[in-house]
């Protein structure tokens, strides 16, 4: 427990029910922690947008949209049913192996069939609007809880109505994963969380709350053993594209260097609480440009997270130096010369590209700059990776024109792509 974290203190007060604590966490989280204008999308900046004109059409044309996709009734053939919003092409897979899937209602595709009827729909319109609109109070609120509860309830049933055998989640963190991760607890159906990247920590409470994680390769399942998970329930399955590396020399120069920045969550994880200095971020860039610039190095390319604003990192940086890299993620590897990052699935998507990848991982107290220890294989007990804590480090990497070990590719990626071990407890 953490005095000063404020879901602890309702927790251990009891001043709201702990099971719905629990599922609303990551939402919670966001209202305290996902803030400013160094993320893209902050979640206050989203509350106020929600108010405006232009922002309630935007919302009234998804609603419309997703009554649109309910008309692709779900039509049960033989063979099992799972409801799946698992990453890349894991739902075309099942469908091939004569799986019925169903994409939840959170996370509508186009042509792709959908959980709910119509009553379902409506209900889950006004509880995401809710999740995505509310300040914390509100999310807490008995009106909120109430209705949360009825649209449990009757998801449960419809569920049960349909008959459905199995859940494939990416994460057990968010709310509307969790909630169906709960509820198909209650039908006593398995779930699975089908792991989207590399991990970047290990503890026993994270992708531990499903039956089942599926993970790519057998040194990601041999790190979740360490940290107490039961190996029964790890499935290996490899990756459904990064499934064979090619045979080539990694390219290794300075012509083209992509940096990666050294981004920080925008909630808790749930085996503690973490707060993060944000000028550390900051820090991480101005660090790897002295060393470039001590080469000789002019300009590089620099690509932030996802969620990240990269004009928030403008306002303190050399923005000469580092050039916003807008280009597909795979193409930008697949011309880049040299990546340099922190812990980051982008090591392995580098060496598969054909480019070598530096992990650069400053280190204070035993914990980087997003206040987390470096764990495999980013904490320098790999031979193969290589590793740099300071600029000394860094420097002496590039001089000697170090290069990572790509068979590291083949220990954390199995090969070749395999769902058999899941639909075996399906």
């Amino acid at each position: 427990m953490n005095e000063s974290y404020l879901l602890d203190y309702l927790k251990n007060n009891n001043l709201v029910d702990k099971t719905k604590l629990d599922l609303l966490k990551y939402e919670l989280d966001q209202r305290i922690y996902y803030y400013g204008g160094h993320f893209k999308y902050s979640k206050e900046s989203e509350i106020i947008r929600s108010k405006t004109l232009k922002w309630r059409l935007k919302y009234f044309l998804k609603d419309l949209y997703t009554f649109y996709l309910l008309s692709k009734r779900f039509k049960k053939c033989s063979g099992k049913t799972v409801v799946s919003n698992a990453y890349f092409s894991i739902n075309e897979k099942l469908k091939d192996l004569g799986l019925n899937v169903l994409r939840p209602m959170h996370s509508l595709v186009a042509s792709k069939q959908t959980v709910g009827n119509f009553q379902i729909i409506k209900e889950f319109i006004q509880i995401d609007r809710k999740i995505r609109n509310s300040n914390f109070n509100e999310l807490l609120s008995d009106n909120f809880l109430k209705k949360l509860d009825v649209f449990i309830n009757n998801l449960t049933e419809y569920y049960k109505s349909i008959n459905v055998d199995a859940l494939i989640v990416p994460n057990d963190i968010s709310f509307f994963e969790q909630l169906n991760i709960q509820i198909f607890k209650k039908l006593n159906k398995p779930s699975f969380i089908f792991l989207h990247g590399l991990p970047g920590r290990y503890n026993i409470y994270d992708e531990n709350q499903t039956d089942y994680l599926i993970v790519w390769g057998k040194k990601i399942k041999q790190n979740y053993i360490k940290v107490g998970f039961n190996p029964d329930k790890i499935l290996v399955s490899g990756h459904p594209f990064y499934n064979r590396l090619p045979d080539t020399q990694l390219r290794n120069s300075l012509d083209d260097i992509l940096i990666m920045s050294k981004s920080l969550n925008g909630a808790q994880h749930r085996d503690g609480v973490r707060i993060v200095d944000r000028g550390g971020l900051i820090v991480y860039l101005n660090q790897v440009a002295s060393v470039l610039k001590k080469m000789g190095v002019k300009n590089v390319r620099l690509r932030v997270h996802p969620s990240e604003n990269i004009n928030w990192y403008y306002k303190f940086i050399d923005c000469d130096f580092f050039i916003e890299d807008k280009e597909l993620l795979q193409n930008s590897l697949k011309q880049a010369t040299m990546v340099i990052g922190p812990t980051s699935t982008v090591f392995l998507e580098s060496i598969y590209y054909g480019v070598n990848y530096l992990v650069y991982e400053p280190i204070s107290d035993n914990v980087d700059f997003s206040g987390y220890p470096l764990i495999s294989p980013f904490d320098g007990r790999d031979p193969k990776v290589l590793i740099a804590n300071t600029e000394d480090d860094l420097k002496r990497l590039l001089e000697k024109k170090a290069v990572v070990d790509k068979t590291v590719f083949n220990d954390y990626i199995d090969t070749p792509f395999s769902l058999e071990e899941v639909t075996k407890r399906i």
